[in-house]
């Protein structure tokens, strides 16, 4: 893996199809669909920028400011990345696509957004892999004239047909120890084929009673282990998500865990799929010096 000292790092090719995506099922969040390219940028001489940002999105299709929100959040977490003042990459950032809805999405959401195509970009070139897609078929342009980017091929399917699935909880707790406490409830709901959407996390558990850094790792958790047995990263199976039950500790909660807890409940989802039967039941929650509900 390049070390910091090698910064910045010239991209060998680009990474295409970045897709960002928040989903406003639950009603916590704003709704925000994007779709990115990292291309590889040679710095213009001594002192230049070698971070850069271009909307191709046209204003009818997508209000400037949420496409300025976007390219705000995507440079904002790569330079946050930076190595005595020097971004990781050479790399400019081109957003190809996006959608949003009226009454449901904000700037916000969209700095969310491009927060979340860095951090799976980042990925992709360190890792050598995919991007892992949100959705096979975009929903409908607002305006006639603006395209549906297009790409080499077509992605592949999921490969397990999905079920239902309600109830899986998830236990991670070590009373002698520091560090280890995450607890959560969520249902796997399969996501009909003509939705276009291969994921979906709905959460459904308010920010006063889940830190979002937690249900941003919880659902990092789940996508990981669903695009993990799948086919060129796309999900096992297709799934809306709902988290509906939380509790956190304010010592011994982290991020870490969270996400492994989102993986564990998504394990548990496949495997019921795959065996049939109910989720496998666990402990009752224990207070454990007074979780966070």
């Amino acid at each position: 893996m390049p070390r910091v000292r090698d910064y910045p790092l010239r991209l060998k090719q680009p990474v295409c199809d970045v897709q960002a995506f928040l989903s406003s099922a639950g009603g916590l969040r704003p709704y925000a669909l994007a779709s990115a390219d990292f291309e590889p940028l040679v710095p213009g001489g001594e002192g230049a920028d070698v971070l850069a940002f271009v909307n191709d999105v046209p204003a009818a299709e997508l209000p400037p400011e949420f496409g300025a929100a976007f390219g705000e959040g995507v440079l904002s977490e790569l330079r946050a990345w930076s190595f005595n003042g020097v971004p990781p990459y050479a790399v400019r950032v081109r957003l190809r696509d996006a959608r949003w809805r009226e009454g449901e999405s904000t700037a916000a959401g969209f700095v969310w957004a491009g927060r979340r195509a860095a951090r799976e970009a980042g990925h992709c070139i360190h890792e050598g892999v995919l991007p892992r897609p949100y959705i096979t078929r975009w929903p409908p342009a607002r305006t006639a004239t603006h395209p549906v980017p297009e790409y080499d091929a077509p992605g592949p399917r999921p490969s397990v047909p999905g079920r239902p699935v309600r109830d899986v909880r998830v236990r991670l707790v070590t009373p002698a120890a520091c560090g280890v406490f995450a607890m959560a409830t969520t249902d796997f709901e399969p996501l009909p084929a003509e939705s276009g959407l291969l994921f979906e996390f709905a959460a459904e558990v308010p920010e006063d009673r889940l830190p979002r850094e937690f249900a941003d790792a919880f659902e990092h958790g789940v996508h990981h282990a669903l695009c993990a047995s799948g086919t060129r990263r796309v999900p096992t199976a297709a799934f809306r998500v709902r988290l509906h039950d939380a509790k956190w500790h304010e010592v011994d909660s982290n991020e870490v865990v969270f996400a492994k807890a989102g993986r564990r409940a998504a394990a548990e989802a496949l495997r019921c799929c795959a065996e049939g039967g109910a989720p496998r039941p666990v402990d009752p929650w224990p207070s454990h010096g007074g979780p966070r509900a």
